[in-house]
């Protein structure tokens, strides 16, 4: 599907001035080694506007952030650090700040990129990072009336360069390369992202969709909870990298407002009997032999000294001799004693098939049958007691619904719906888009990401390793924002 139209090399001249609820409980459970799927808060409110969707003046939240981020690994240490050592740095602060930030955002880092920023002129050069590009003018693609600035686009393609390290064009060329890019194509996405996070804002206006104070104080309110904090805590770490309570609200209502429309684009249907059958023998070989569980963990940091860890280790034999006596049951004294978020629900982390949980806990619970209890476990979360509550096994192939336990059937049948619901979405975005038509025009030549990808693999990285994953959070976000995107905020002139 031709999602866009290219102006020509000749046409230059006119371009001038993105779980559910199946996995609630194991994602829930730091034990599980997931992890909760806060939802995505993206983008900031929106104005009717045929306003040129501008690249100069503020920045976005992600490049605030990531101002936050670059300066600390500056601090970390004395004198010039070496590009691997920035690059180390920076994937270990972003994936501190992702803990709190990036996880409950989204692609927040495309946030305000799509605001019409500068509202006559559009500034020569930017400041990025302490270092300083070129930018070009003109615009890059045109949807709907709007124009998507060129600086805007570069703005957010030299911040992945800078933020990564890829100081020297051989460097840059062997990134792109790595990632199946060059800088055309590399812009390409990034216009395309941009294009849909201003087309889902006037989706939203066209659906007359709309959300309420309560709403999104709910929606804060979740996702502090989603992370151990207050919502005062989580207001409080969103700031510390760039935001304003005001913006962080605006952010959030698009990102509900979007999961409304999808809703009402690509409503959810429960599948049938039948394709819960069918999915399940698809996957027999996996999905066999998965079992339930629940437990009870008294946290004990790994350095902790002997006499702690023997504290915690005895507290559970006391809650496990109390339990076989039937002093109390399980979920009682997992409820009034375990120190993990699934405490409220008895302890219960649900399937091991459908998720991942610690070598020592997966060990512990493969050897117990259902309404077997094990000893007390040790892991780098400390210590568990664990129950298995259920086992799912059948010889052959699933025959009948019946076959199937009910928490197990209901996970898999929301995982089956909502993945529906997202192929169904994606190609109501693709063609909403393509009706829309987006203008691309030629890059220019003098863009400051424009490289030579003959330079690939000519310099030498050896002492960079893991510098292929540095960017994993980057393109992640990028991935995210194609496929769902950020609202516009657009401002007038």
């Amino acid at each position: 599907m031709a999602l866009f139209h290219k102006h020509d090399k000749d046409d230059a001249s006119s371009a001038t001035p993105q779980k559910s609820g199946t996995m609630k409980r194991a994602a829930s459970s730091k034990l599980a080694g997931g992890k909760a799927s806060a939802p995505d808060a993206r983008g900031a409110g929106k104005k009717d506007a045929d306003k040129t969707v501008g690249a100069a003046g503020r920045k976005t939240a992600g490049e605030k952030a990531d101002k936050v981020i670059t300066r600390a690994a500056r601090q970390a240490k004395e004198g010039a650090p070496s590009k691997a050592a920035r690059r180390r740095e920076h994937k270990e602060k972003l994936g501190k700040a992702g803990k709190y930030v990036l996880v409950a955002i989204g692609v927040a880092a495309m946030l305000l990129s799509v605001t019409a920023m500068a509202c006559s002129g559009v500034l020569n050069q930017v400041s990025s990072g302490g270092e300083q590009y070129h930018l070009t003018g003109g615009v890059a693609a045109e949807v709907k009336g709007v124009n998507i600035t060129e600086d805007t686009v570069t703005q957010q393609i030299m911040s992945t360069r800078q933020n990564g390290g890829y100081d020297t064009d051989a460097a840059w060329a062997t990134y792109l390369d790595g990632q199946g890019l060059t800088p055309e194509t590399l812009r390409e996405q990034v216009i395309d992202s941009l294009a849909r996070q201003y087309l889902l804002t006037q989706a939203v206006n066209e659906h007359e969709i709309t959300v309420s104070d309560e709403e999104i104080d709910d929606e804060l309110a979740s996702q502090a909870e989603a992370y151990g904090m207050s919502a005062d805590e989580y207001v409080s770490q969103m700031t510390s990298i760039g935001y304003t309570e005001d913006t962080l609200r605006q952010s959030v209502a698009s990102s509900l407002e979007q999961q409304k429309l999808r809703e009402e684009v690509a409503p959810l249907e429960d599948p049938t009997d039948q394709e819960i059958i069918d999915d399940v023998n698809g996957r027999l070989d996996t999905l066999n032999d998965a079992r339930r569980s629940s437990h009870i963990l008294i946290k004990v940091d790994a350095d902790a000294d002997e006499a702690t860890k023997e504290e915690a280790r005895q507290k559970l034999e006391d809650l496990r001799a109390q339990i076989e006596a039937g002093d109390i049951s399980f979920e009682d004294a997992a409820k009034e004693n375990s120190e993990d978020s699934s405490a409220s629900d008895g302890g219960d982390v649900g399937w091991d098939k459908l998720t991942t949980f610690v070598t020592a806990y997966q060990d512990a619970l493969s050897a117990l049958q259902p309404g077997e209890m094990s000893g007390v476990v040790e892991s780098d979360y400390g210590y568990h007691l664990i129950l298995c509550t259920e086992l799912f096994h059948v010889d052959g192939e699933v025959t009948s619904i019946d076959q199937i336990p009910d928490d197990l059937r209901t996970q898999i049948s929301n995982s089956l719906a909502s993945s529906a619901q997202s192929t169904a979405y994606s190609e109501w975005l693709d063609g909403y888009v393509e009706d829309a038509g987006v203008t691309i025009n030629p890059m220019p030549e003098d863009v400051p990401y424009n490289v030579d990808m003959s330079l690939a693999g000519t310099e030498d990285t050896s002492s960079d390793s893991g510098d292929a994953t540095a960017d994993a959070a980057t393109n992640e976000d990028s991935d995210a924002a194609a496929e769902g995107g950020a609202a516009t905020n657009e401002e007038t002139e």
